[in-house]
Parts: structure tokens; sequence; C-alpha cells
């Protein structure tokens, strides 16, 4: 799920009780996300775009769009 601010995002879901799975994390592709388990057990990740970074930049390929016969 998208948001503004993770950092903020985070700290409200440590204060109603949230379980961490996986802390505030800088990926590689851009974007600053965590994973925790709320009250009733359903996982949640949130994320923010920190930096646009081409595919390429991480190991990935830019292919070109797969054509559809007309």
């Amino acid at each position: 799920m998208r948001v503004e601010d993770v950092e903020s995002h985070y700290a409200r879901a440590l204060d109603f009780g949230a379980r961490v799975l996986d802390g505030p994390i800088d990926r590689e592709y851009g974007e600053r996300d965590y994973t925790v388990e709320d009250l009733a057990g359903h996982r949640w990740n949130f994320s923010e775009t920190v930096k646009n970074v081409e595919p390429e930049e991480f190991g990935c390929e830019t292919i070109d769009a797969w054509l559809h016969p007309a």
C-alpha cells in the first residue's frame, strides 16, 4: 500500500500495536518500505518512492512491449 511518509506511518503502526515483520528499509529499486502484521494477523506492506531508479541500475533489463497481432 502506498503512503506519503513511511517513517511517520511506521511509527503510527507501532503505536497501534502492529507486529514488525520487516522494519523500514531502502530497496535498490528506489522504494522504502516496511511490513507489519495487525492484531487480526493480516500482513501489510507500506511503501513510498524515495528515488527514481532505472531497471538497469539494479540488475534488470528494459525490454520492448509485446506486440499483439491486430
